[in-house]
């Protein structure tokens, strides 16, 4: 994440924000909490012997608009109400700034996750840390029958036998995920993350938010995880920490709109898709949760984008990079999916900027067990009577 500090010497926090013309920008890791210099960024000062530039002060939010932090002596309220809607957190204070960042890192440390510290949560989330990968297990709750948009790739799907996202057996009823959480523990004592990752999308209805609300009233402990194409994720951050969800995954391929055109035919409502995941990566972060991005590599269509992707979400707050290669199906079927050289060449690029994660299984969306140890999924919901997908 990055923080602007309001500096005319790069040491001293000493500027009100309207008077700054310097901008310090520094760059946290929120996974390791190490940070370094970015840049020094010229502004010119919107107020000057008491009068007020209006162009200068847009120019002065847009200059720190890709920030999550601004630090400075004082910040007025028509500034704070701007940065706030830009999403830039605003905190008034005085100091050295490497004590000033110090004091910030041990803020993060510090965040509420239901019991847990942050770097536990992830530690402890097989599908955010490689330590987690073969020794801690998750369960994907099967509750989202629709989806709100159509990727060119998805075919979802109701069987036991595939083994990928957007497949189930079926779909659970908010009211017996309870049960389903306690026999999943019996199966698999190693479950630390109870997920929501479809089959279909996971805002696009109100069953996750249901789902999570009673889960997390029962198993306070248990990590709470959700994965969205982030259509509808704008304005729900504070929703879904109030149910327990410290981890979020948002599927992101494409950050240029001519791009994003070729891989989904159609998004619910006309709404900018782009626009409203990176919004939505924005407000998540800013609430205090880790954010994962999946991004599909799609050979011919996205695979020179990644970069752009990364940089753009991690702009926005995301900490970790997830590539997926492309499973050929539906008007995809006949695209050859990436190769091995081809995947690791896109994660050296999206890595200048983010973390890369390099275990992802392609679960399914009622997965139970230790990812690439065991699939406890049949077991768990071969006995249930299960509704079928809904297609809207």
């Amino acid at each position: 994440m990055k923080l602007a500090f309001a500096s005319n010497n790069g040491v001293f926090v000493s500027q009100h924000f309207g008077r700054a013309q310097r901008f310090v920008i520094i760059d946290i890791d929120e996974l390791t909490h190490t940070w370094r210099f970015v840049e020094m960024r010229e502004n010119d000062t919107p107020c000057k012997l008491g009068e007020h530039d209006e162009g200068k002060f847009e120019k002065s939010i847009e200059i720190i608009s890709d920030c999550q932090v601004l630090i400075a002596v004082q910040v007025g309220n028509q500034a704070k109400f701007r940065l706030h809607m830009q999403g830039v957190q605003v905190l008034e204070s005085s100091g050295f700034i490497e004590k000033l960042i110090a004091d910030y890192i041990k803020y993060l440390k510090r965040l509420p996750f239901g019991g847990y510290k942050r770097r536990e949560v992830i530690d402890d989330h097989p599908c955010f840390s490689s330590k987690a990968h073969n020794t801690k297990g998750r369960l994907h709750l099967p509750v989202s029958p629709a989806c709100n948009i159509q990727c060119r790739f998805c075919a979802r799907s109701q069987n036991i036998v595939e083994d990928r996202p957007g497949v189930s057996a079926g779909i659970l009823k908010p009211e017996e995920t309870v049960d389903v959480v306690r026999e999943a523990l019996k199966l698999c004592p190693e479950i630390t993350v109870v997920g929501i990752a479809g089959p279909g999308d996971t805002l696009a209805t109100s069953h996750a938010i249901k789902t999570f609300k009673m889960v997390h009233v029962e198993f306070p402990k248990l990590i709470k995880c959700l994965s969205t194409n982030g259509l509808e994720l704008p304005g729900k951050a504070q929703e879904l920490w109030g149910v327990g969800v410290r981890t979020i995954t948002v599927t992101v391929n494409a950050v240029d709109s001519e791009i994003l055109k070729k891989i989904v035919s159609w998004v619910k409502g006309d709404k900018d898709l782009i626009a409203s995941q990176l919004a939505g990566i924005r407000e998540c972060a800013n609430t205090g949760m880790a954010v994962k991005v999946n991004t599909v590599l799609i050979p011919g269509i996205n695979d020179g984008h990644i970069a752009d992707i990364a940089k753009s979400v991690k702009a926005a707050g995301a900490t970790c990079h997830n590539i997926i290669p492309l499973i050929p199906q539906n008007e995809f079927a006949d695209i050859e999916p990436p190769t091995c050289e081809q995947i690791e060449g896109a994660r050296r690029e999206a890595g200048q900027y983010l973390q890369q994660f390099r275990h992802c299984k392609h679960c399914r969306a009622d997965a139970c067990g230790i990812p690439g140890i065991s699939d406890l999924s049949k077991e768990l919901f071969e006995n249930r009577q299960l509704e079928t997908f809904s297609h809207g």
